[in-house]
């Protein structure tokens, strides 16, 4: 009976290892219950992070769609037959688990174009949008629960005159996709809940909301306090911006952790008061964090000393695609030991020439350069992959795979 067992057991244990053996050189296996995928998704257009939970739940923070001609920017990937919010459908469906073939959730990080779409030329069937980014994905693959940082009426800070504001508008208004809205909850960890299994995860997977709109969760419950002065007091300079408001906010499974928070700033432009740090702040709430998706793609106005000697990420990753991500003094921070101690990799979906002409020797110091960014934690929490996918052509394939990393816990 004991041998029979034993059969029983390594036969489990290879049917596992077999299931998930990757290779350089072929596709990544499909997701399995008890893993967590979290793709960084590379349009060269913008951020966009898909996430897969343990039970099977599925999220999309942002779906950036920028313009692709502009030569600060990089080509778009893999090509221009599509447009980014296009390729971003067309990767979720091939990524996406057998059993749940729609998004229950999708997180506007904040109002600009590389995170919600901004390009307005393709009009929607109905003639009162424009499909681009985050509504182009709406409109093909349906989402159950749609967040952002000014539902319902939108009045704290938001430019009601910018024209892709007044898309997401229109979108909201004539859109026949039947989904809920939800303004982001800071200090909240219950607003992205495990839907598919949330008792077998109860205490070891978590989303917890940590900041937006100035208000940033104080560790205790479900509080939040309000970092910023009276607006009316503040001259017009002054006011908090579009970054300045991004939502964050931390996933946790097992030991593993995973930060990300937009655009948030850590250092405030010349003349600006301090309460433009939101980093430092934030870094409280955060604490050790397995993995750090750079806020603000790693420009020069954000991802601090304290920021980064706080989280000690053993992995950094960057969604860039513009000359100006990474900034070459942001990496030097992000590589510096005098900030903390220990080995770091750092990951890039893109690195323009040009900054990486400025970066210099430094990018030398770059796990990877180009590509599709893929996360695997495997069941527990206790470990991970990265692999970084071939994102020029539909087949993505592993191009590089590192680990397995083992989580320190937070």
């Amino acid at each position: 009976m004991r041998i029979k067992l034993f059969v029983i057991a390594i036969f489990l244990c290879f049917l596992c290892t077999n299931t998930f053996a990757q290779k350089v050189g072929n596709r990544l296996p499909t997701w399995e219950k008890g893993y967590m995928d979290i793709h960084h998704v590379n349009t060269g257009c913008g951020e966009c992070a898909y996430i897969i939970f343990p039970d099977g739940t599925t999220m999309l923070i942002d779906a950036g769609e920028n313009k692709a001609d502009n030569p600060r920017h990089v080509p778009q990937k893999p090509n221009g037959n599509k447009t980014p919010g296009e390729w971003i459908v067309d990767y979720i469906k091939d990524m996406m688990p057998t059993f749940n073939k729609k998004l229950d959730y999708a997180l506007i990080t904040h109002f600009h174009s590389d995170h919600m779409g901004g390009v307005l030329k393709v009009k929607n069937e109905s003639g009162r949008y424009y499909n681009t980014g985050m509504i182009t994905v709406a409109e093909n693959i349906q989402i159950g629960m749609l967040v952002d940082r000014g539902f319902p009426n939108y009045n704290f800070l938001v430019n009601k005159e910018d024209k892709i504001v007044k898309n997401y508008f229109n979108y909201l208004h004539f859109t026949k996709q039947k989904m809920k809205v939800e303004q982001f909850k800071a200090g909240v960890d219950n607003q992205f809940r495990l839907l598919y299994d949330s008792i077998g995860y109860d205490g070891i997977v978590k989303v917890q909301n940590l900041y937006a709109n100035g208000f940033l969760w104080t560790g205790k419950g479900n509080e939040s306090r309000y970092l910023f002065p009276e607006l009316s007091q503040l001259e017009k300079y002054d006011i908090p911006q579009e970054n300045t408001l991004s939502c964050a906010l931390k996933i946790s499974y097992g030991n593993f952790s995973y930060y990300t928070g937009g655009d948030v700033t850590g250092y405030p432009k010349p003349g600006r008061g301090m309460f433009h740090d939101v980093e430092t702040h934030l870094a409280s709430v955060v604490g050790r964090t397995e993995i750090c998706c750079v806020n603000h793609h790693g420009y020069n106005n954000a991802t601090n000393d304290i920021f980064i000697s706080t989280l000690s990420p053993r992995v950094f990753i960057i969604q860039a695609s513009d000359a100006l991500h990474p900034n070459h003094s942001t990496l030097e921070r992000m590589l510096s030991k005098h900030l903390y101690p220990g080995d770091r990799d750092i990951f890039t979906t893109n690195l323009h020439h040009s900054a990486e002409v400025v970066i210099g020797k430094n990018a030398e110091n770059m796990k990877s350069k180009q590509g599709h960014i893929v996360v695997r934690v495997l069941p527990e929490g206790k470990e991970y992959y990265i692999y970084i996918l071939d994102d020029s052509n539909t087949k993505r394939k592993i191009k590089q795979m590192f680990g397995p990393y083992t989580c320190k816990g937070n």
